[in-house]
Parts: structure tokens; C-alpha cells; sequence
């Protein structure tokens, strides 16, 4: 048994936003894994719900209002290299994601491979 440490990366994106997220990521990291590239998973649609605060810039809603949207889980996975997973979150999601604040959730995980 072979133990491969990954990083599991999550992020909650608006159903309208999700091919230009899964582009901005795929233009800085082809996401290779073996013999493959560009794996991602995503879910069906959701609800995200959110209530921006005075001073929020939101893209959608108003301060004290509180906002529910289409919204799906997008998940890929990385090798554990700080400086790669920076790179994906400064480029590929935060200026493609149209929140002023995107979910992102960071992981730490081991893939188990036979052999």
C-alpha cells in the first residue's frame, strides 16, 4: 500500500459561475494525477444562503438582507506544495469567483493506492 498526501480542496460557487471557476483553476494547475489531468467533482445544486454585513461589497443582495442561491460543491485535489495550492487560490479561484469572500476549505488528506 502506497500513501499519498493530498490536499482536498473545496469551494461552494454559484451554479452560473462554476464553468469559469473550473477554467480560472485549470489555467494554473492542470490538476495531473498519474496518467490523468484536469479531475475535479462537483455536486448537484444547492443553496448557499448569506447575509452581507454593513460594509460588504456584495455582488448579489444587500447589507441585512439575508440572500439564498444555486450554489454547487466543486472539489479537486492537490499534492501537498504550499506554494501550488497558493497559487490556485490567489489565481485560478479568487479572480474568477464572483463572492467578495469565496468558501474555500482546505484539507489535508492521504490517497491510499495498492501496490
Amino acid at each position: 500500500m502506497q500513501r499519498v498526501p493530498l490536499y482536498r480542496v473545496v469551494v461552494f460557487v454559484p451554479v452560473p459561475a462554476l464553468q469559469a471557476v473550473k477554467q480560472g483553476i485549470l489555467s494554473v494547475d492542470a490538476l495531473v494525477a498519474g496518467d490523468y489531468e484536469h479531475g475535479m467533482w462537483w455536486s448537484v445544486p444547492g443553496f448557499e444562503q448569506f447575509r452581507p454585513r454593513v460594509g460588504a461589497i456584495p455582488t448579489q443582495g444587500e447589507a441585512g438582507q439575508t440572500e439564498v442561491v444555486d450554489s454547487v460543491r466543486l472539489e479537486f485535489c492537490l499534492p501537498r506544495d504550499p506554494a501550488r495550492l497558493r497559487r490556485v487560490f490567489e489565481q485560478g479561484i479568487v479572480p474568477h469567483h464572483p463572492w467578495q469572500v469565496p468558501v474555500v476549505q482546505v484539507e489535508e488528506i492521504e490517497l491510499l493506492l495498492a501496490g
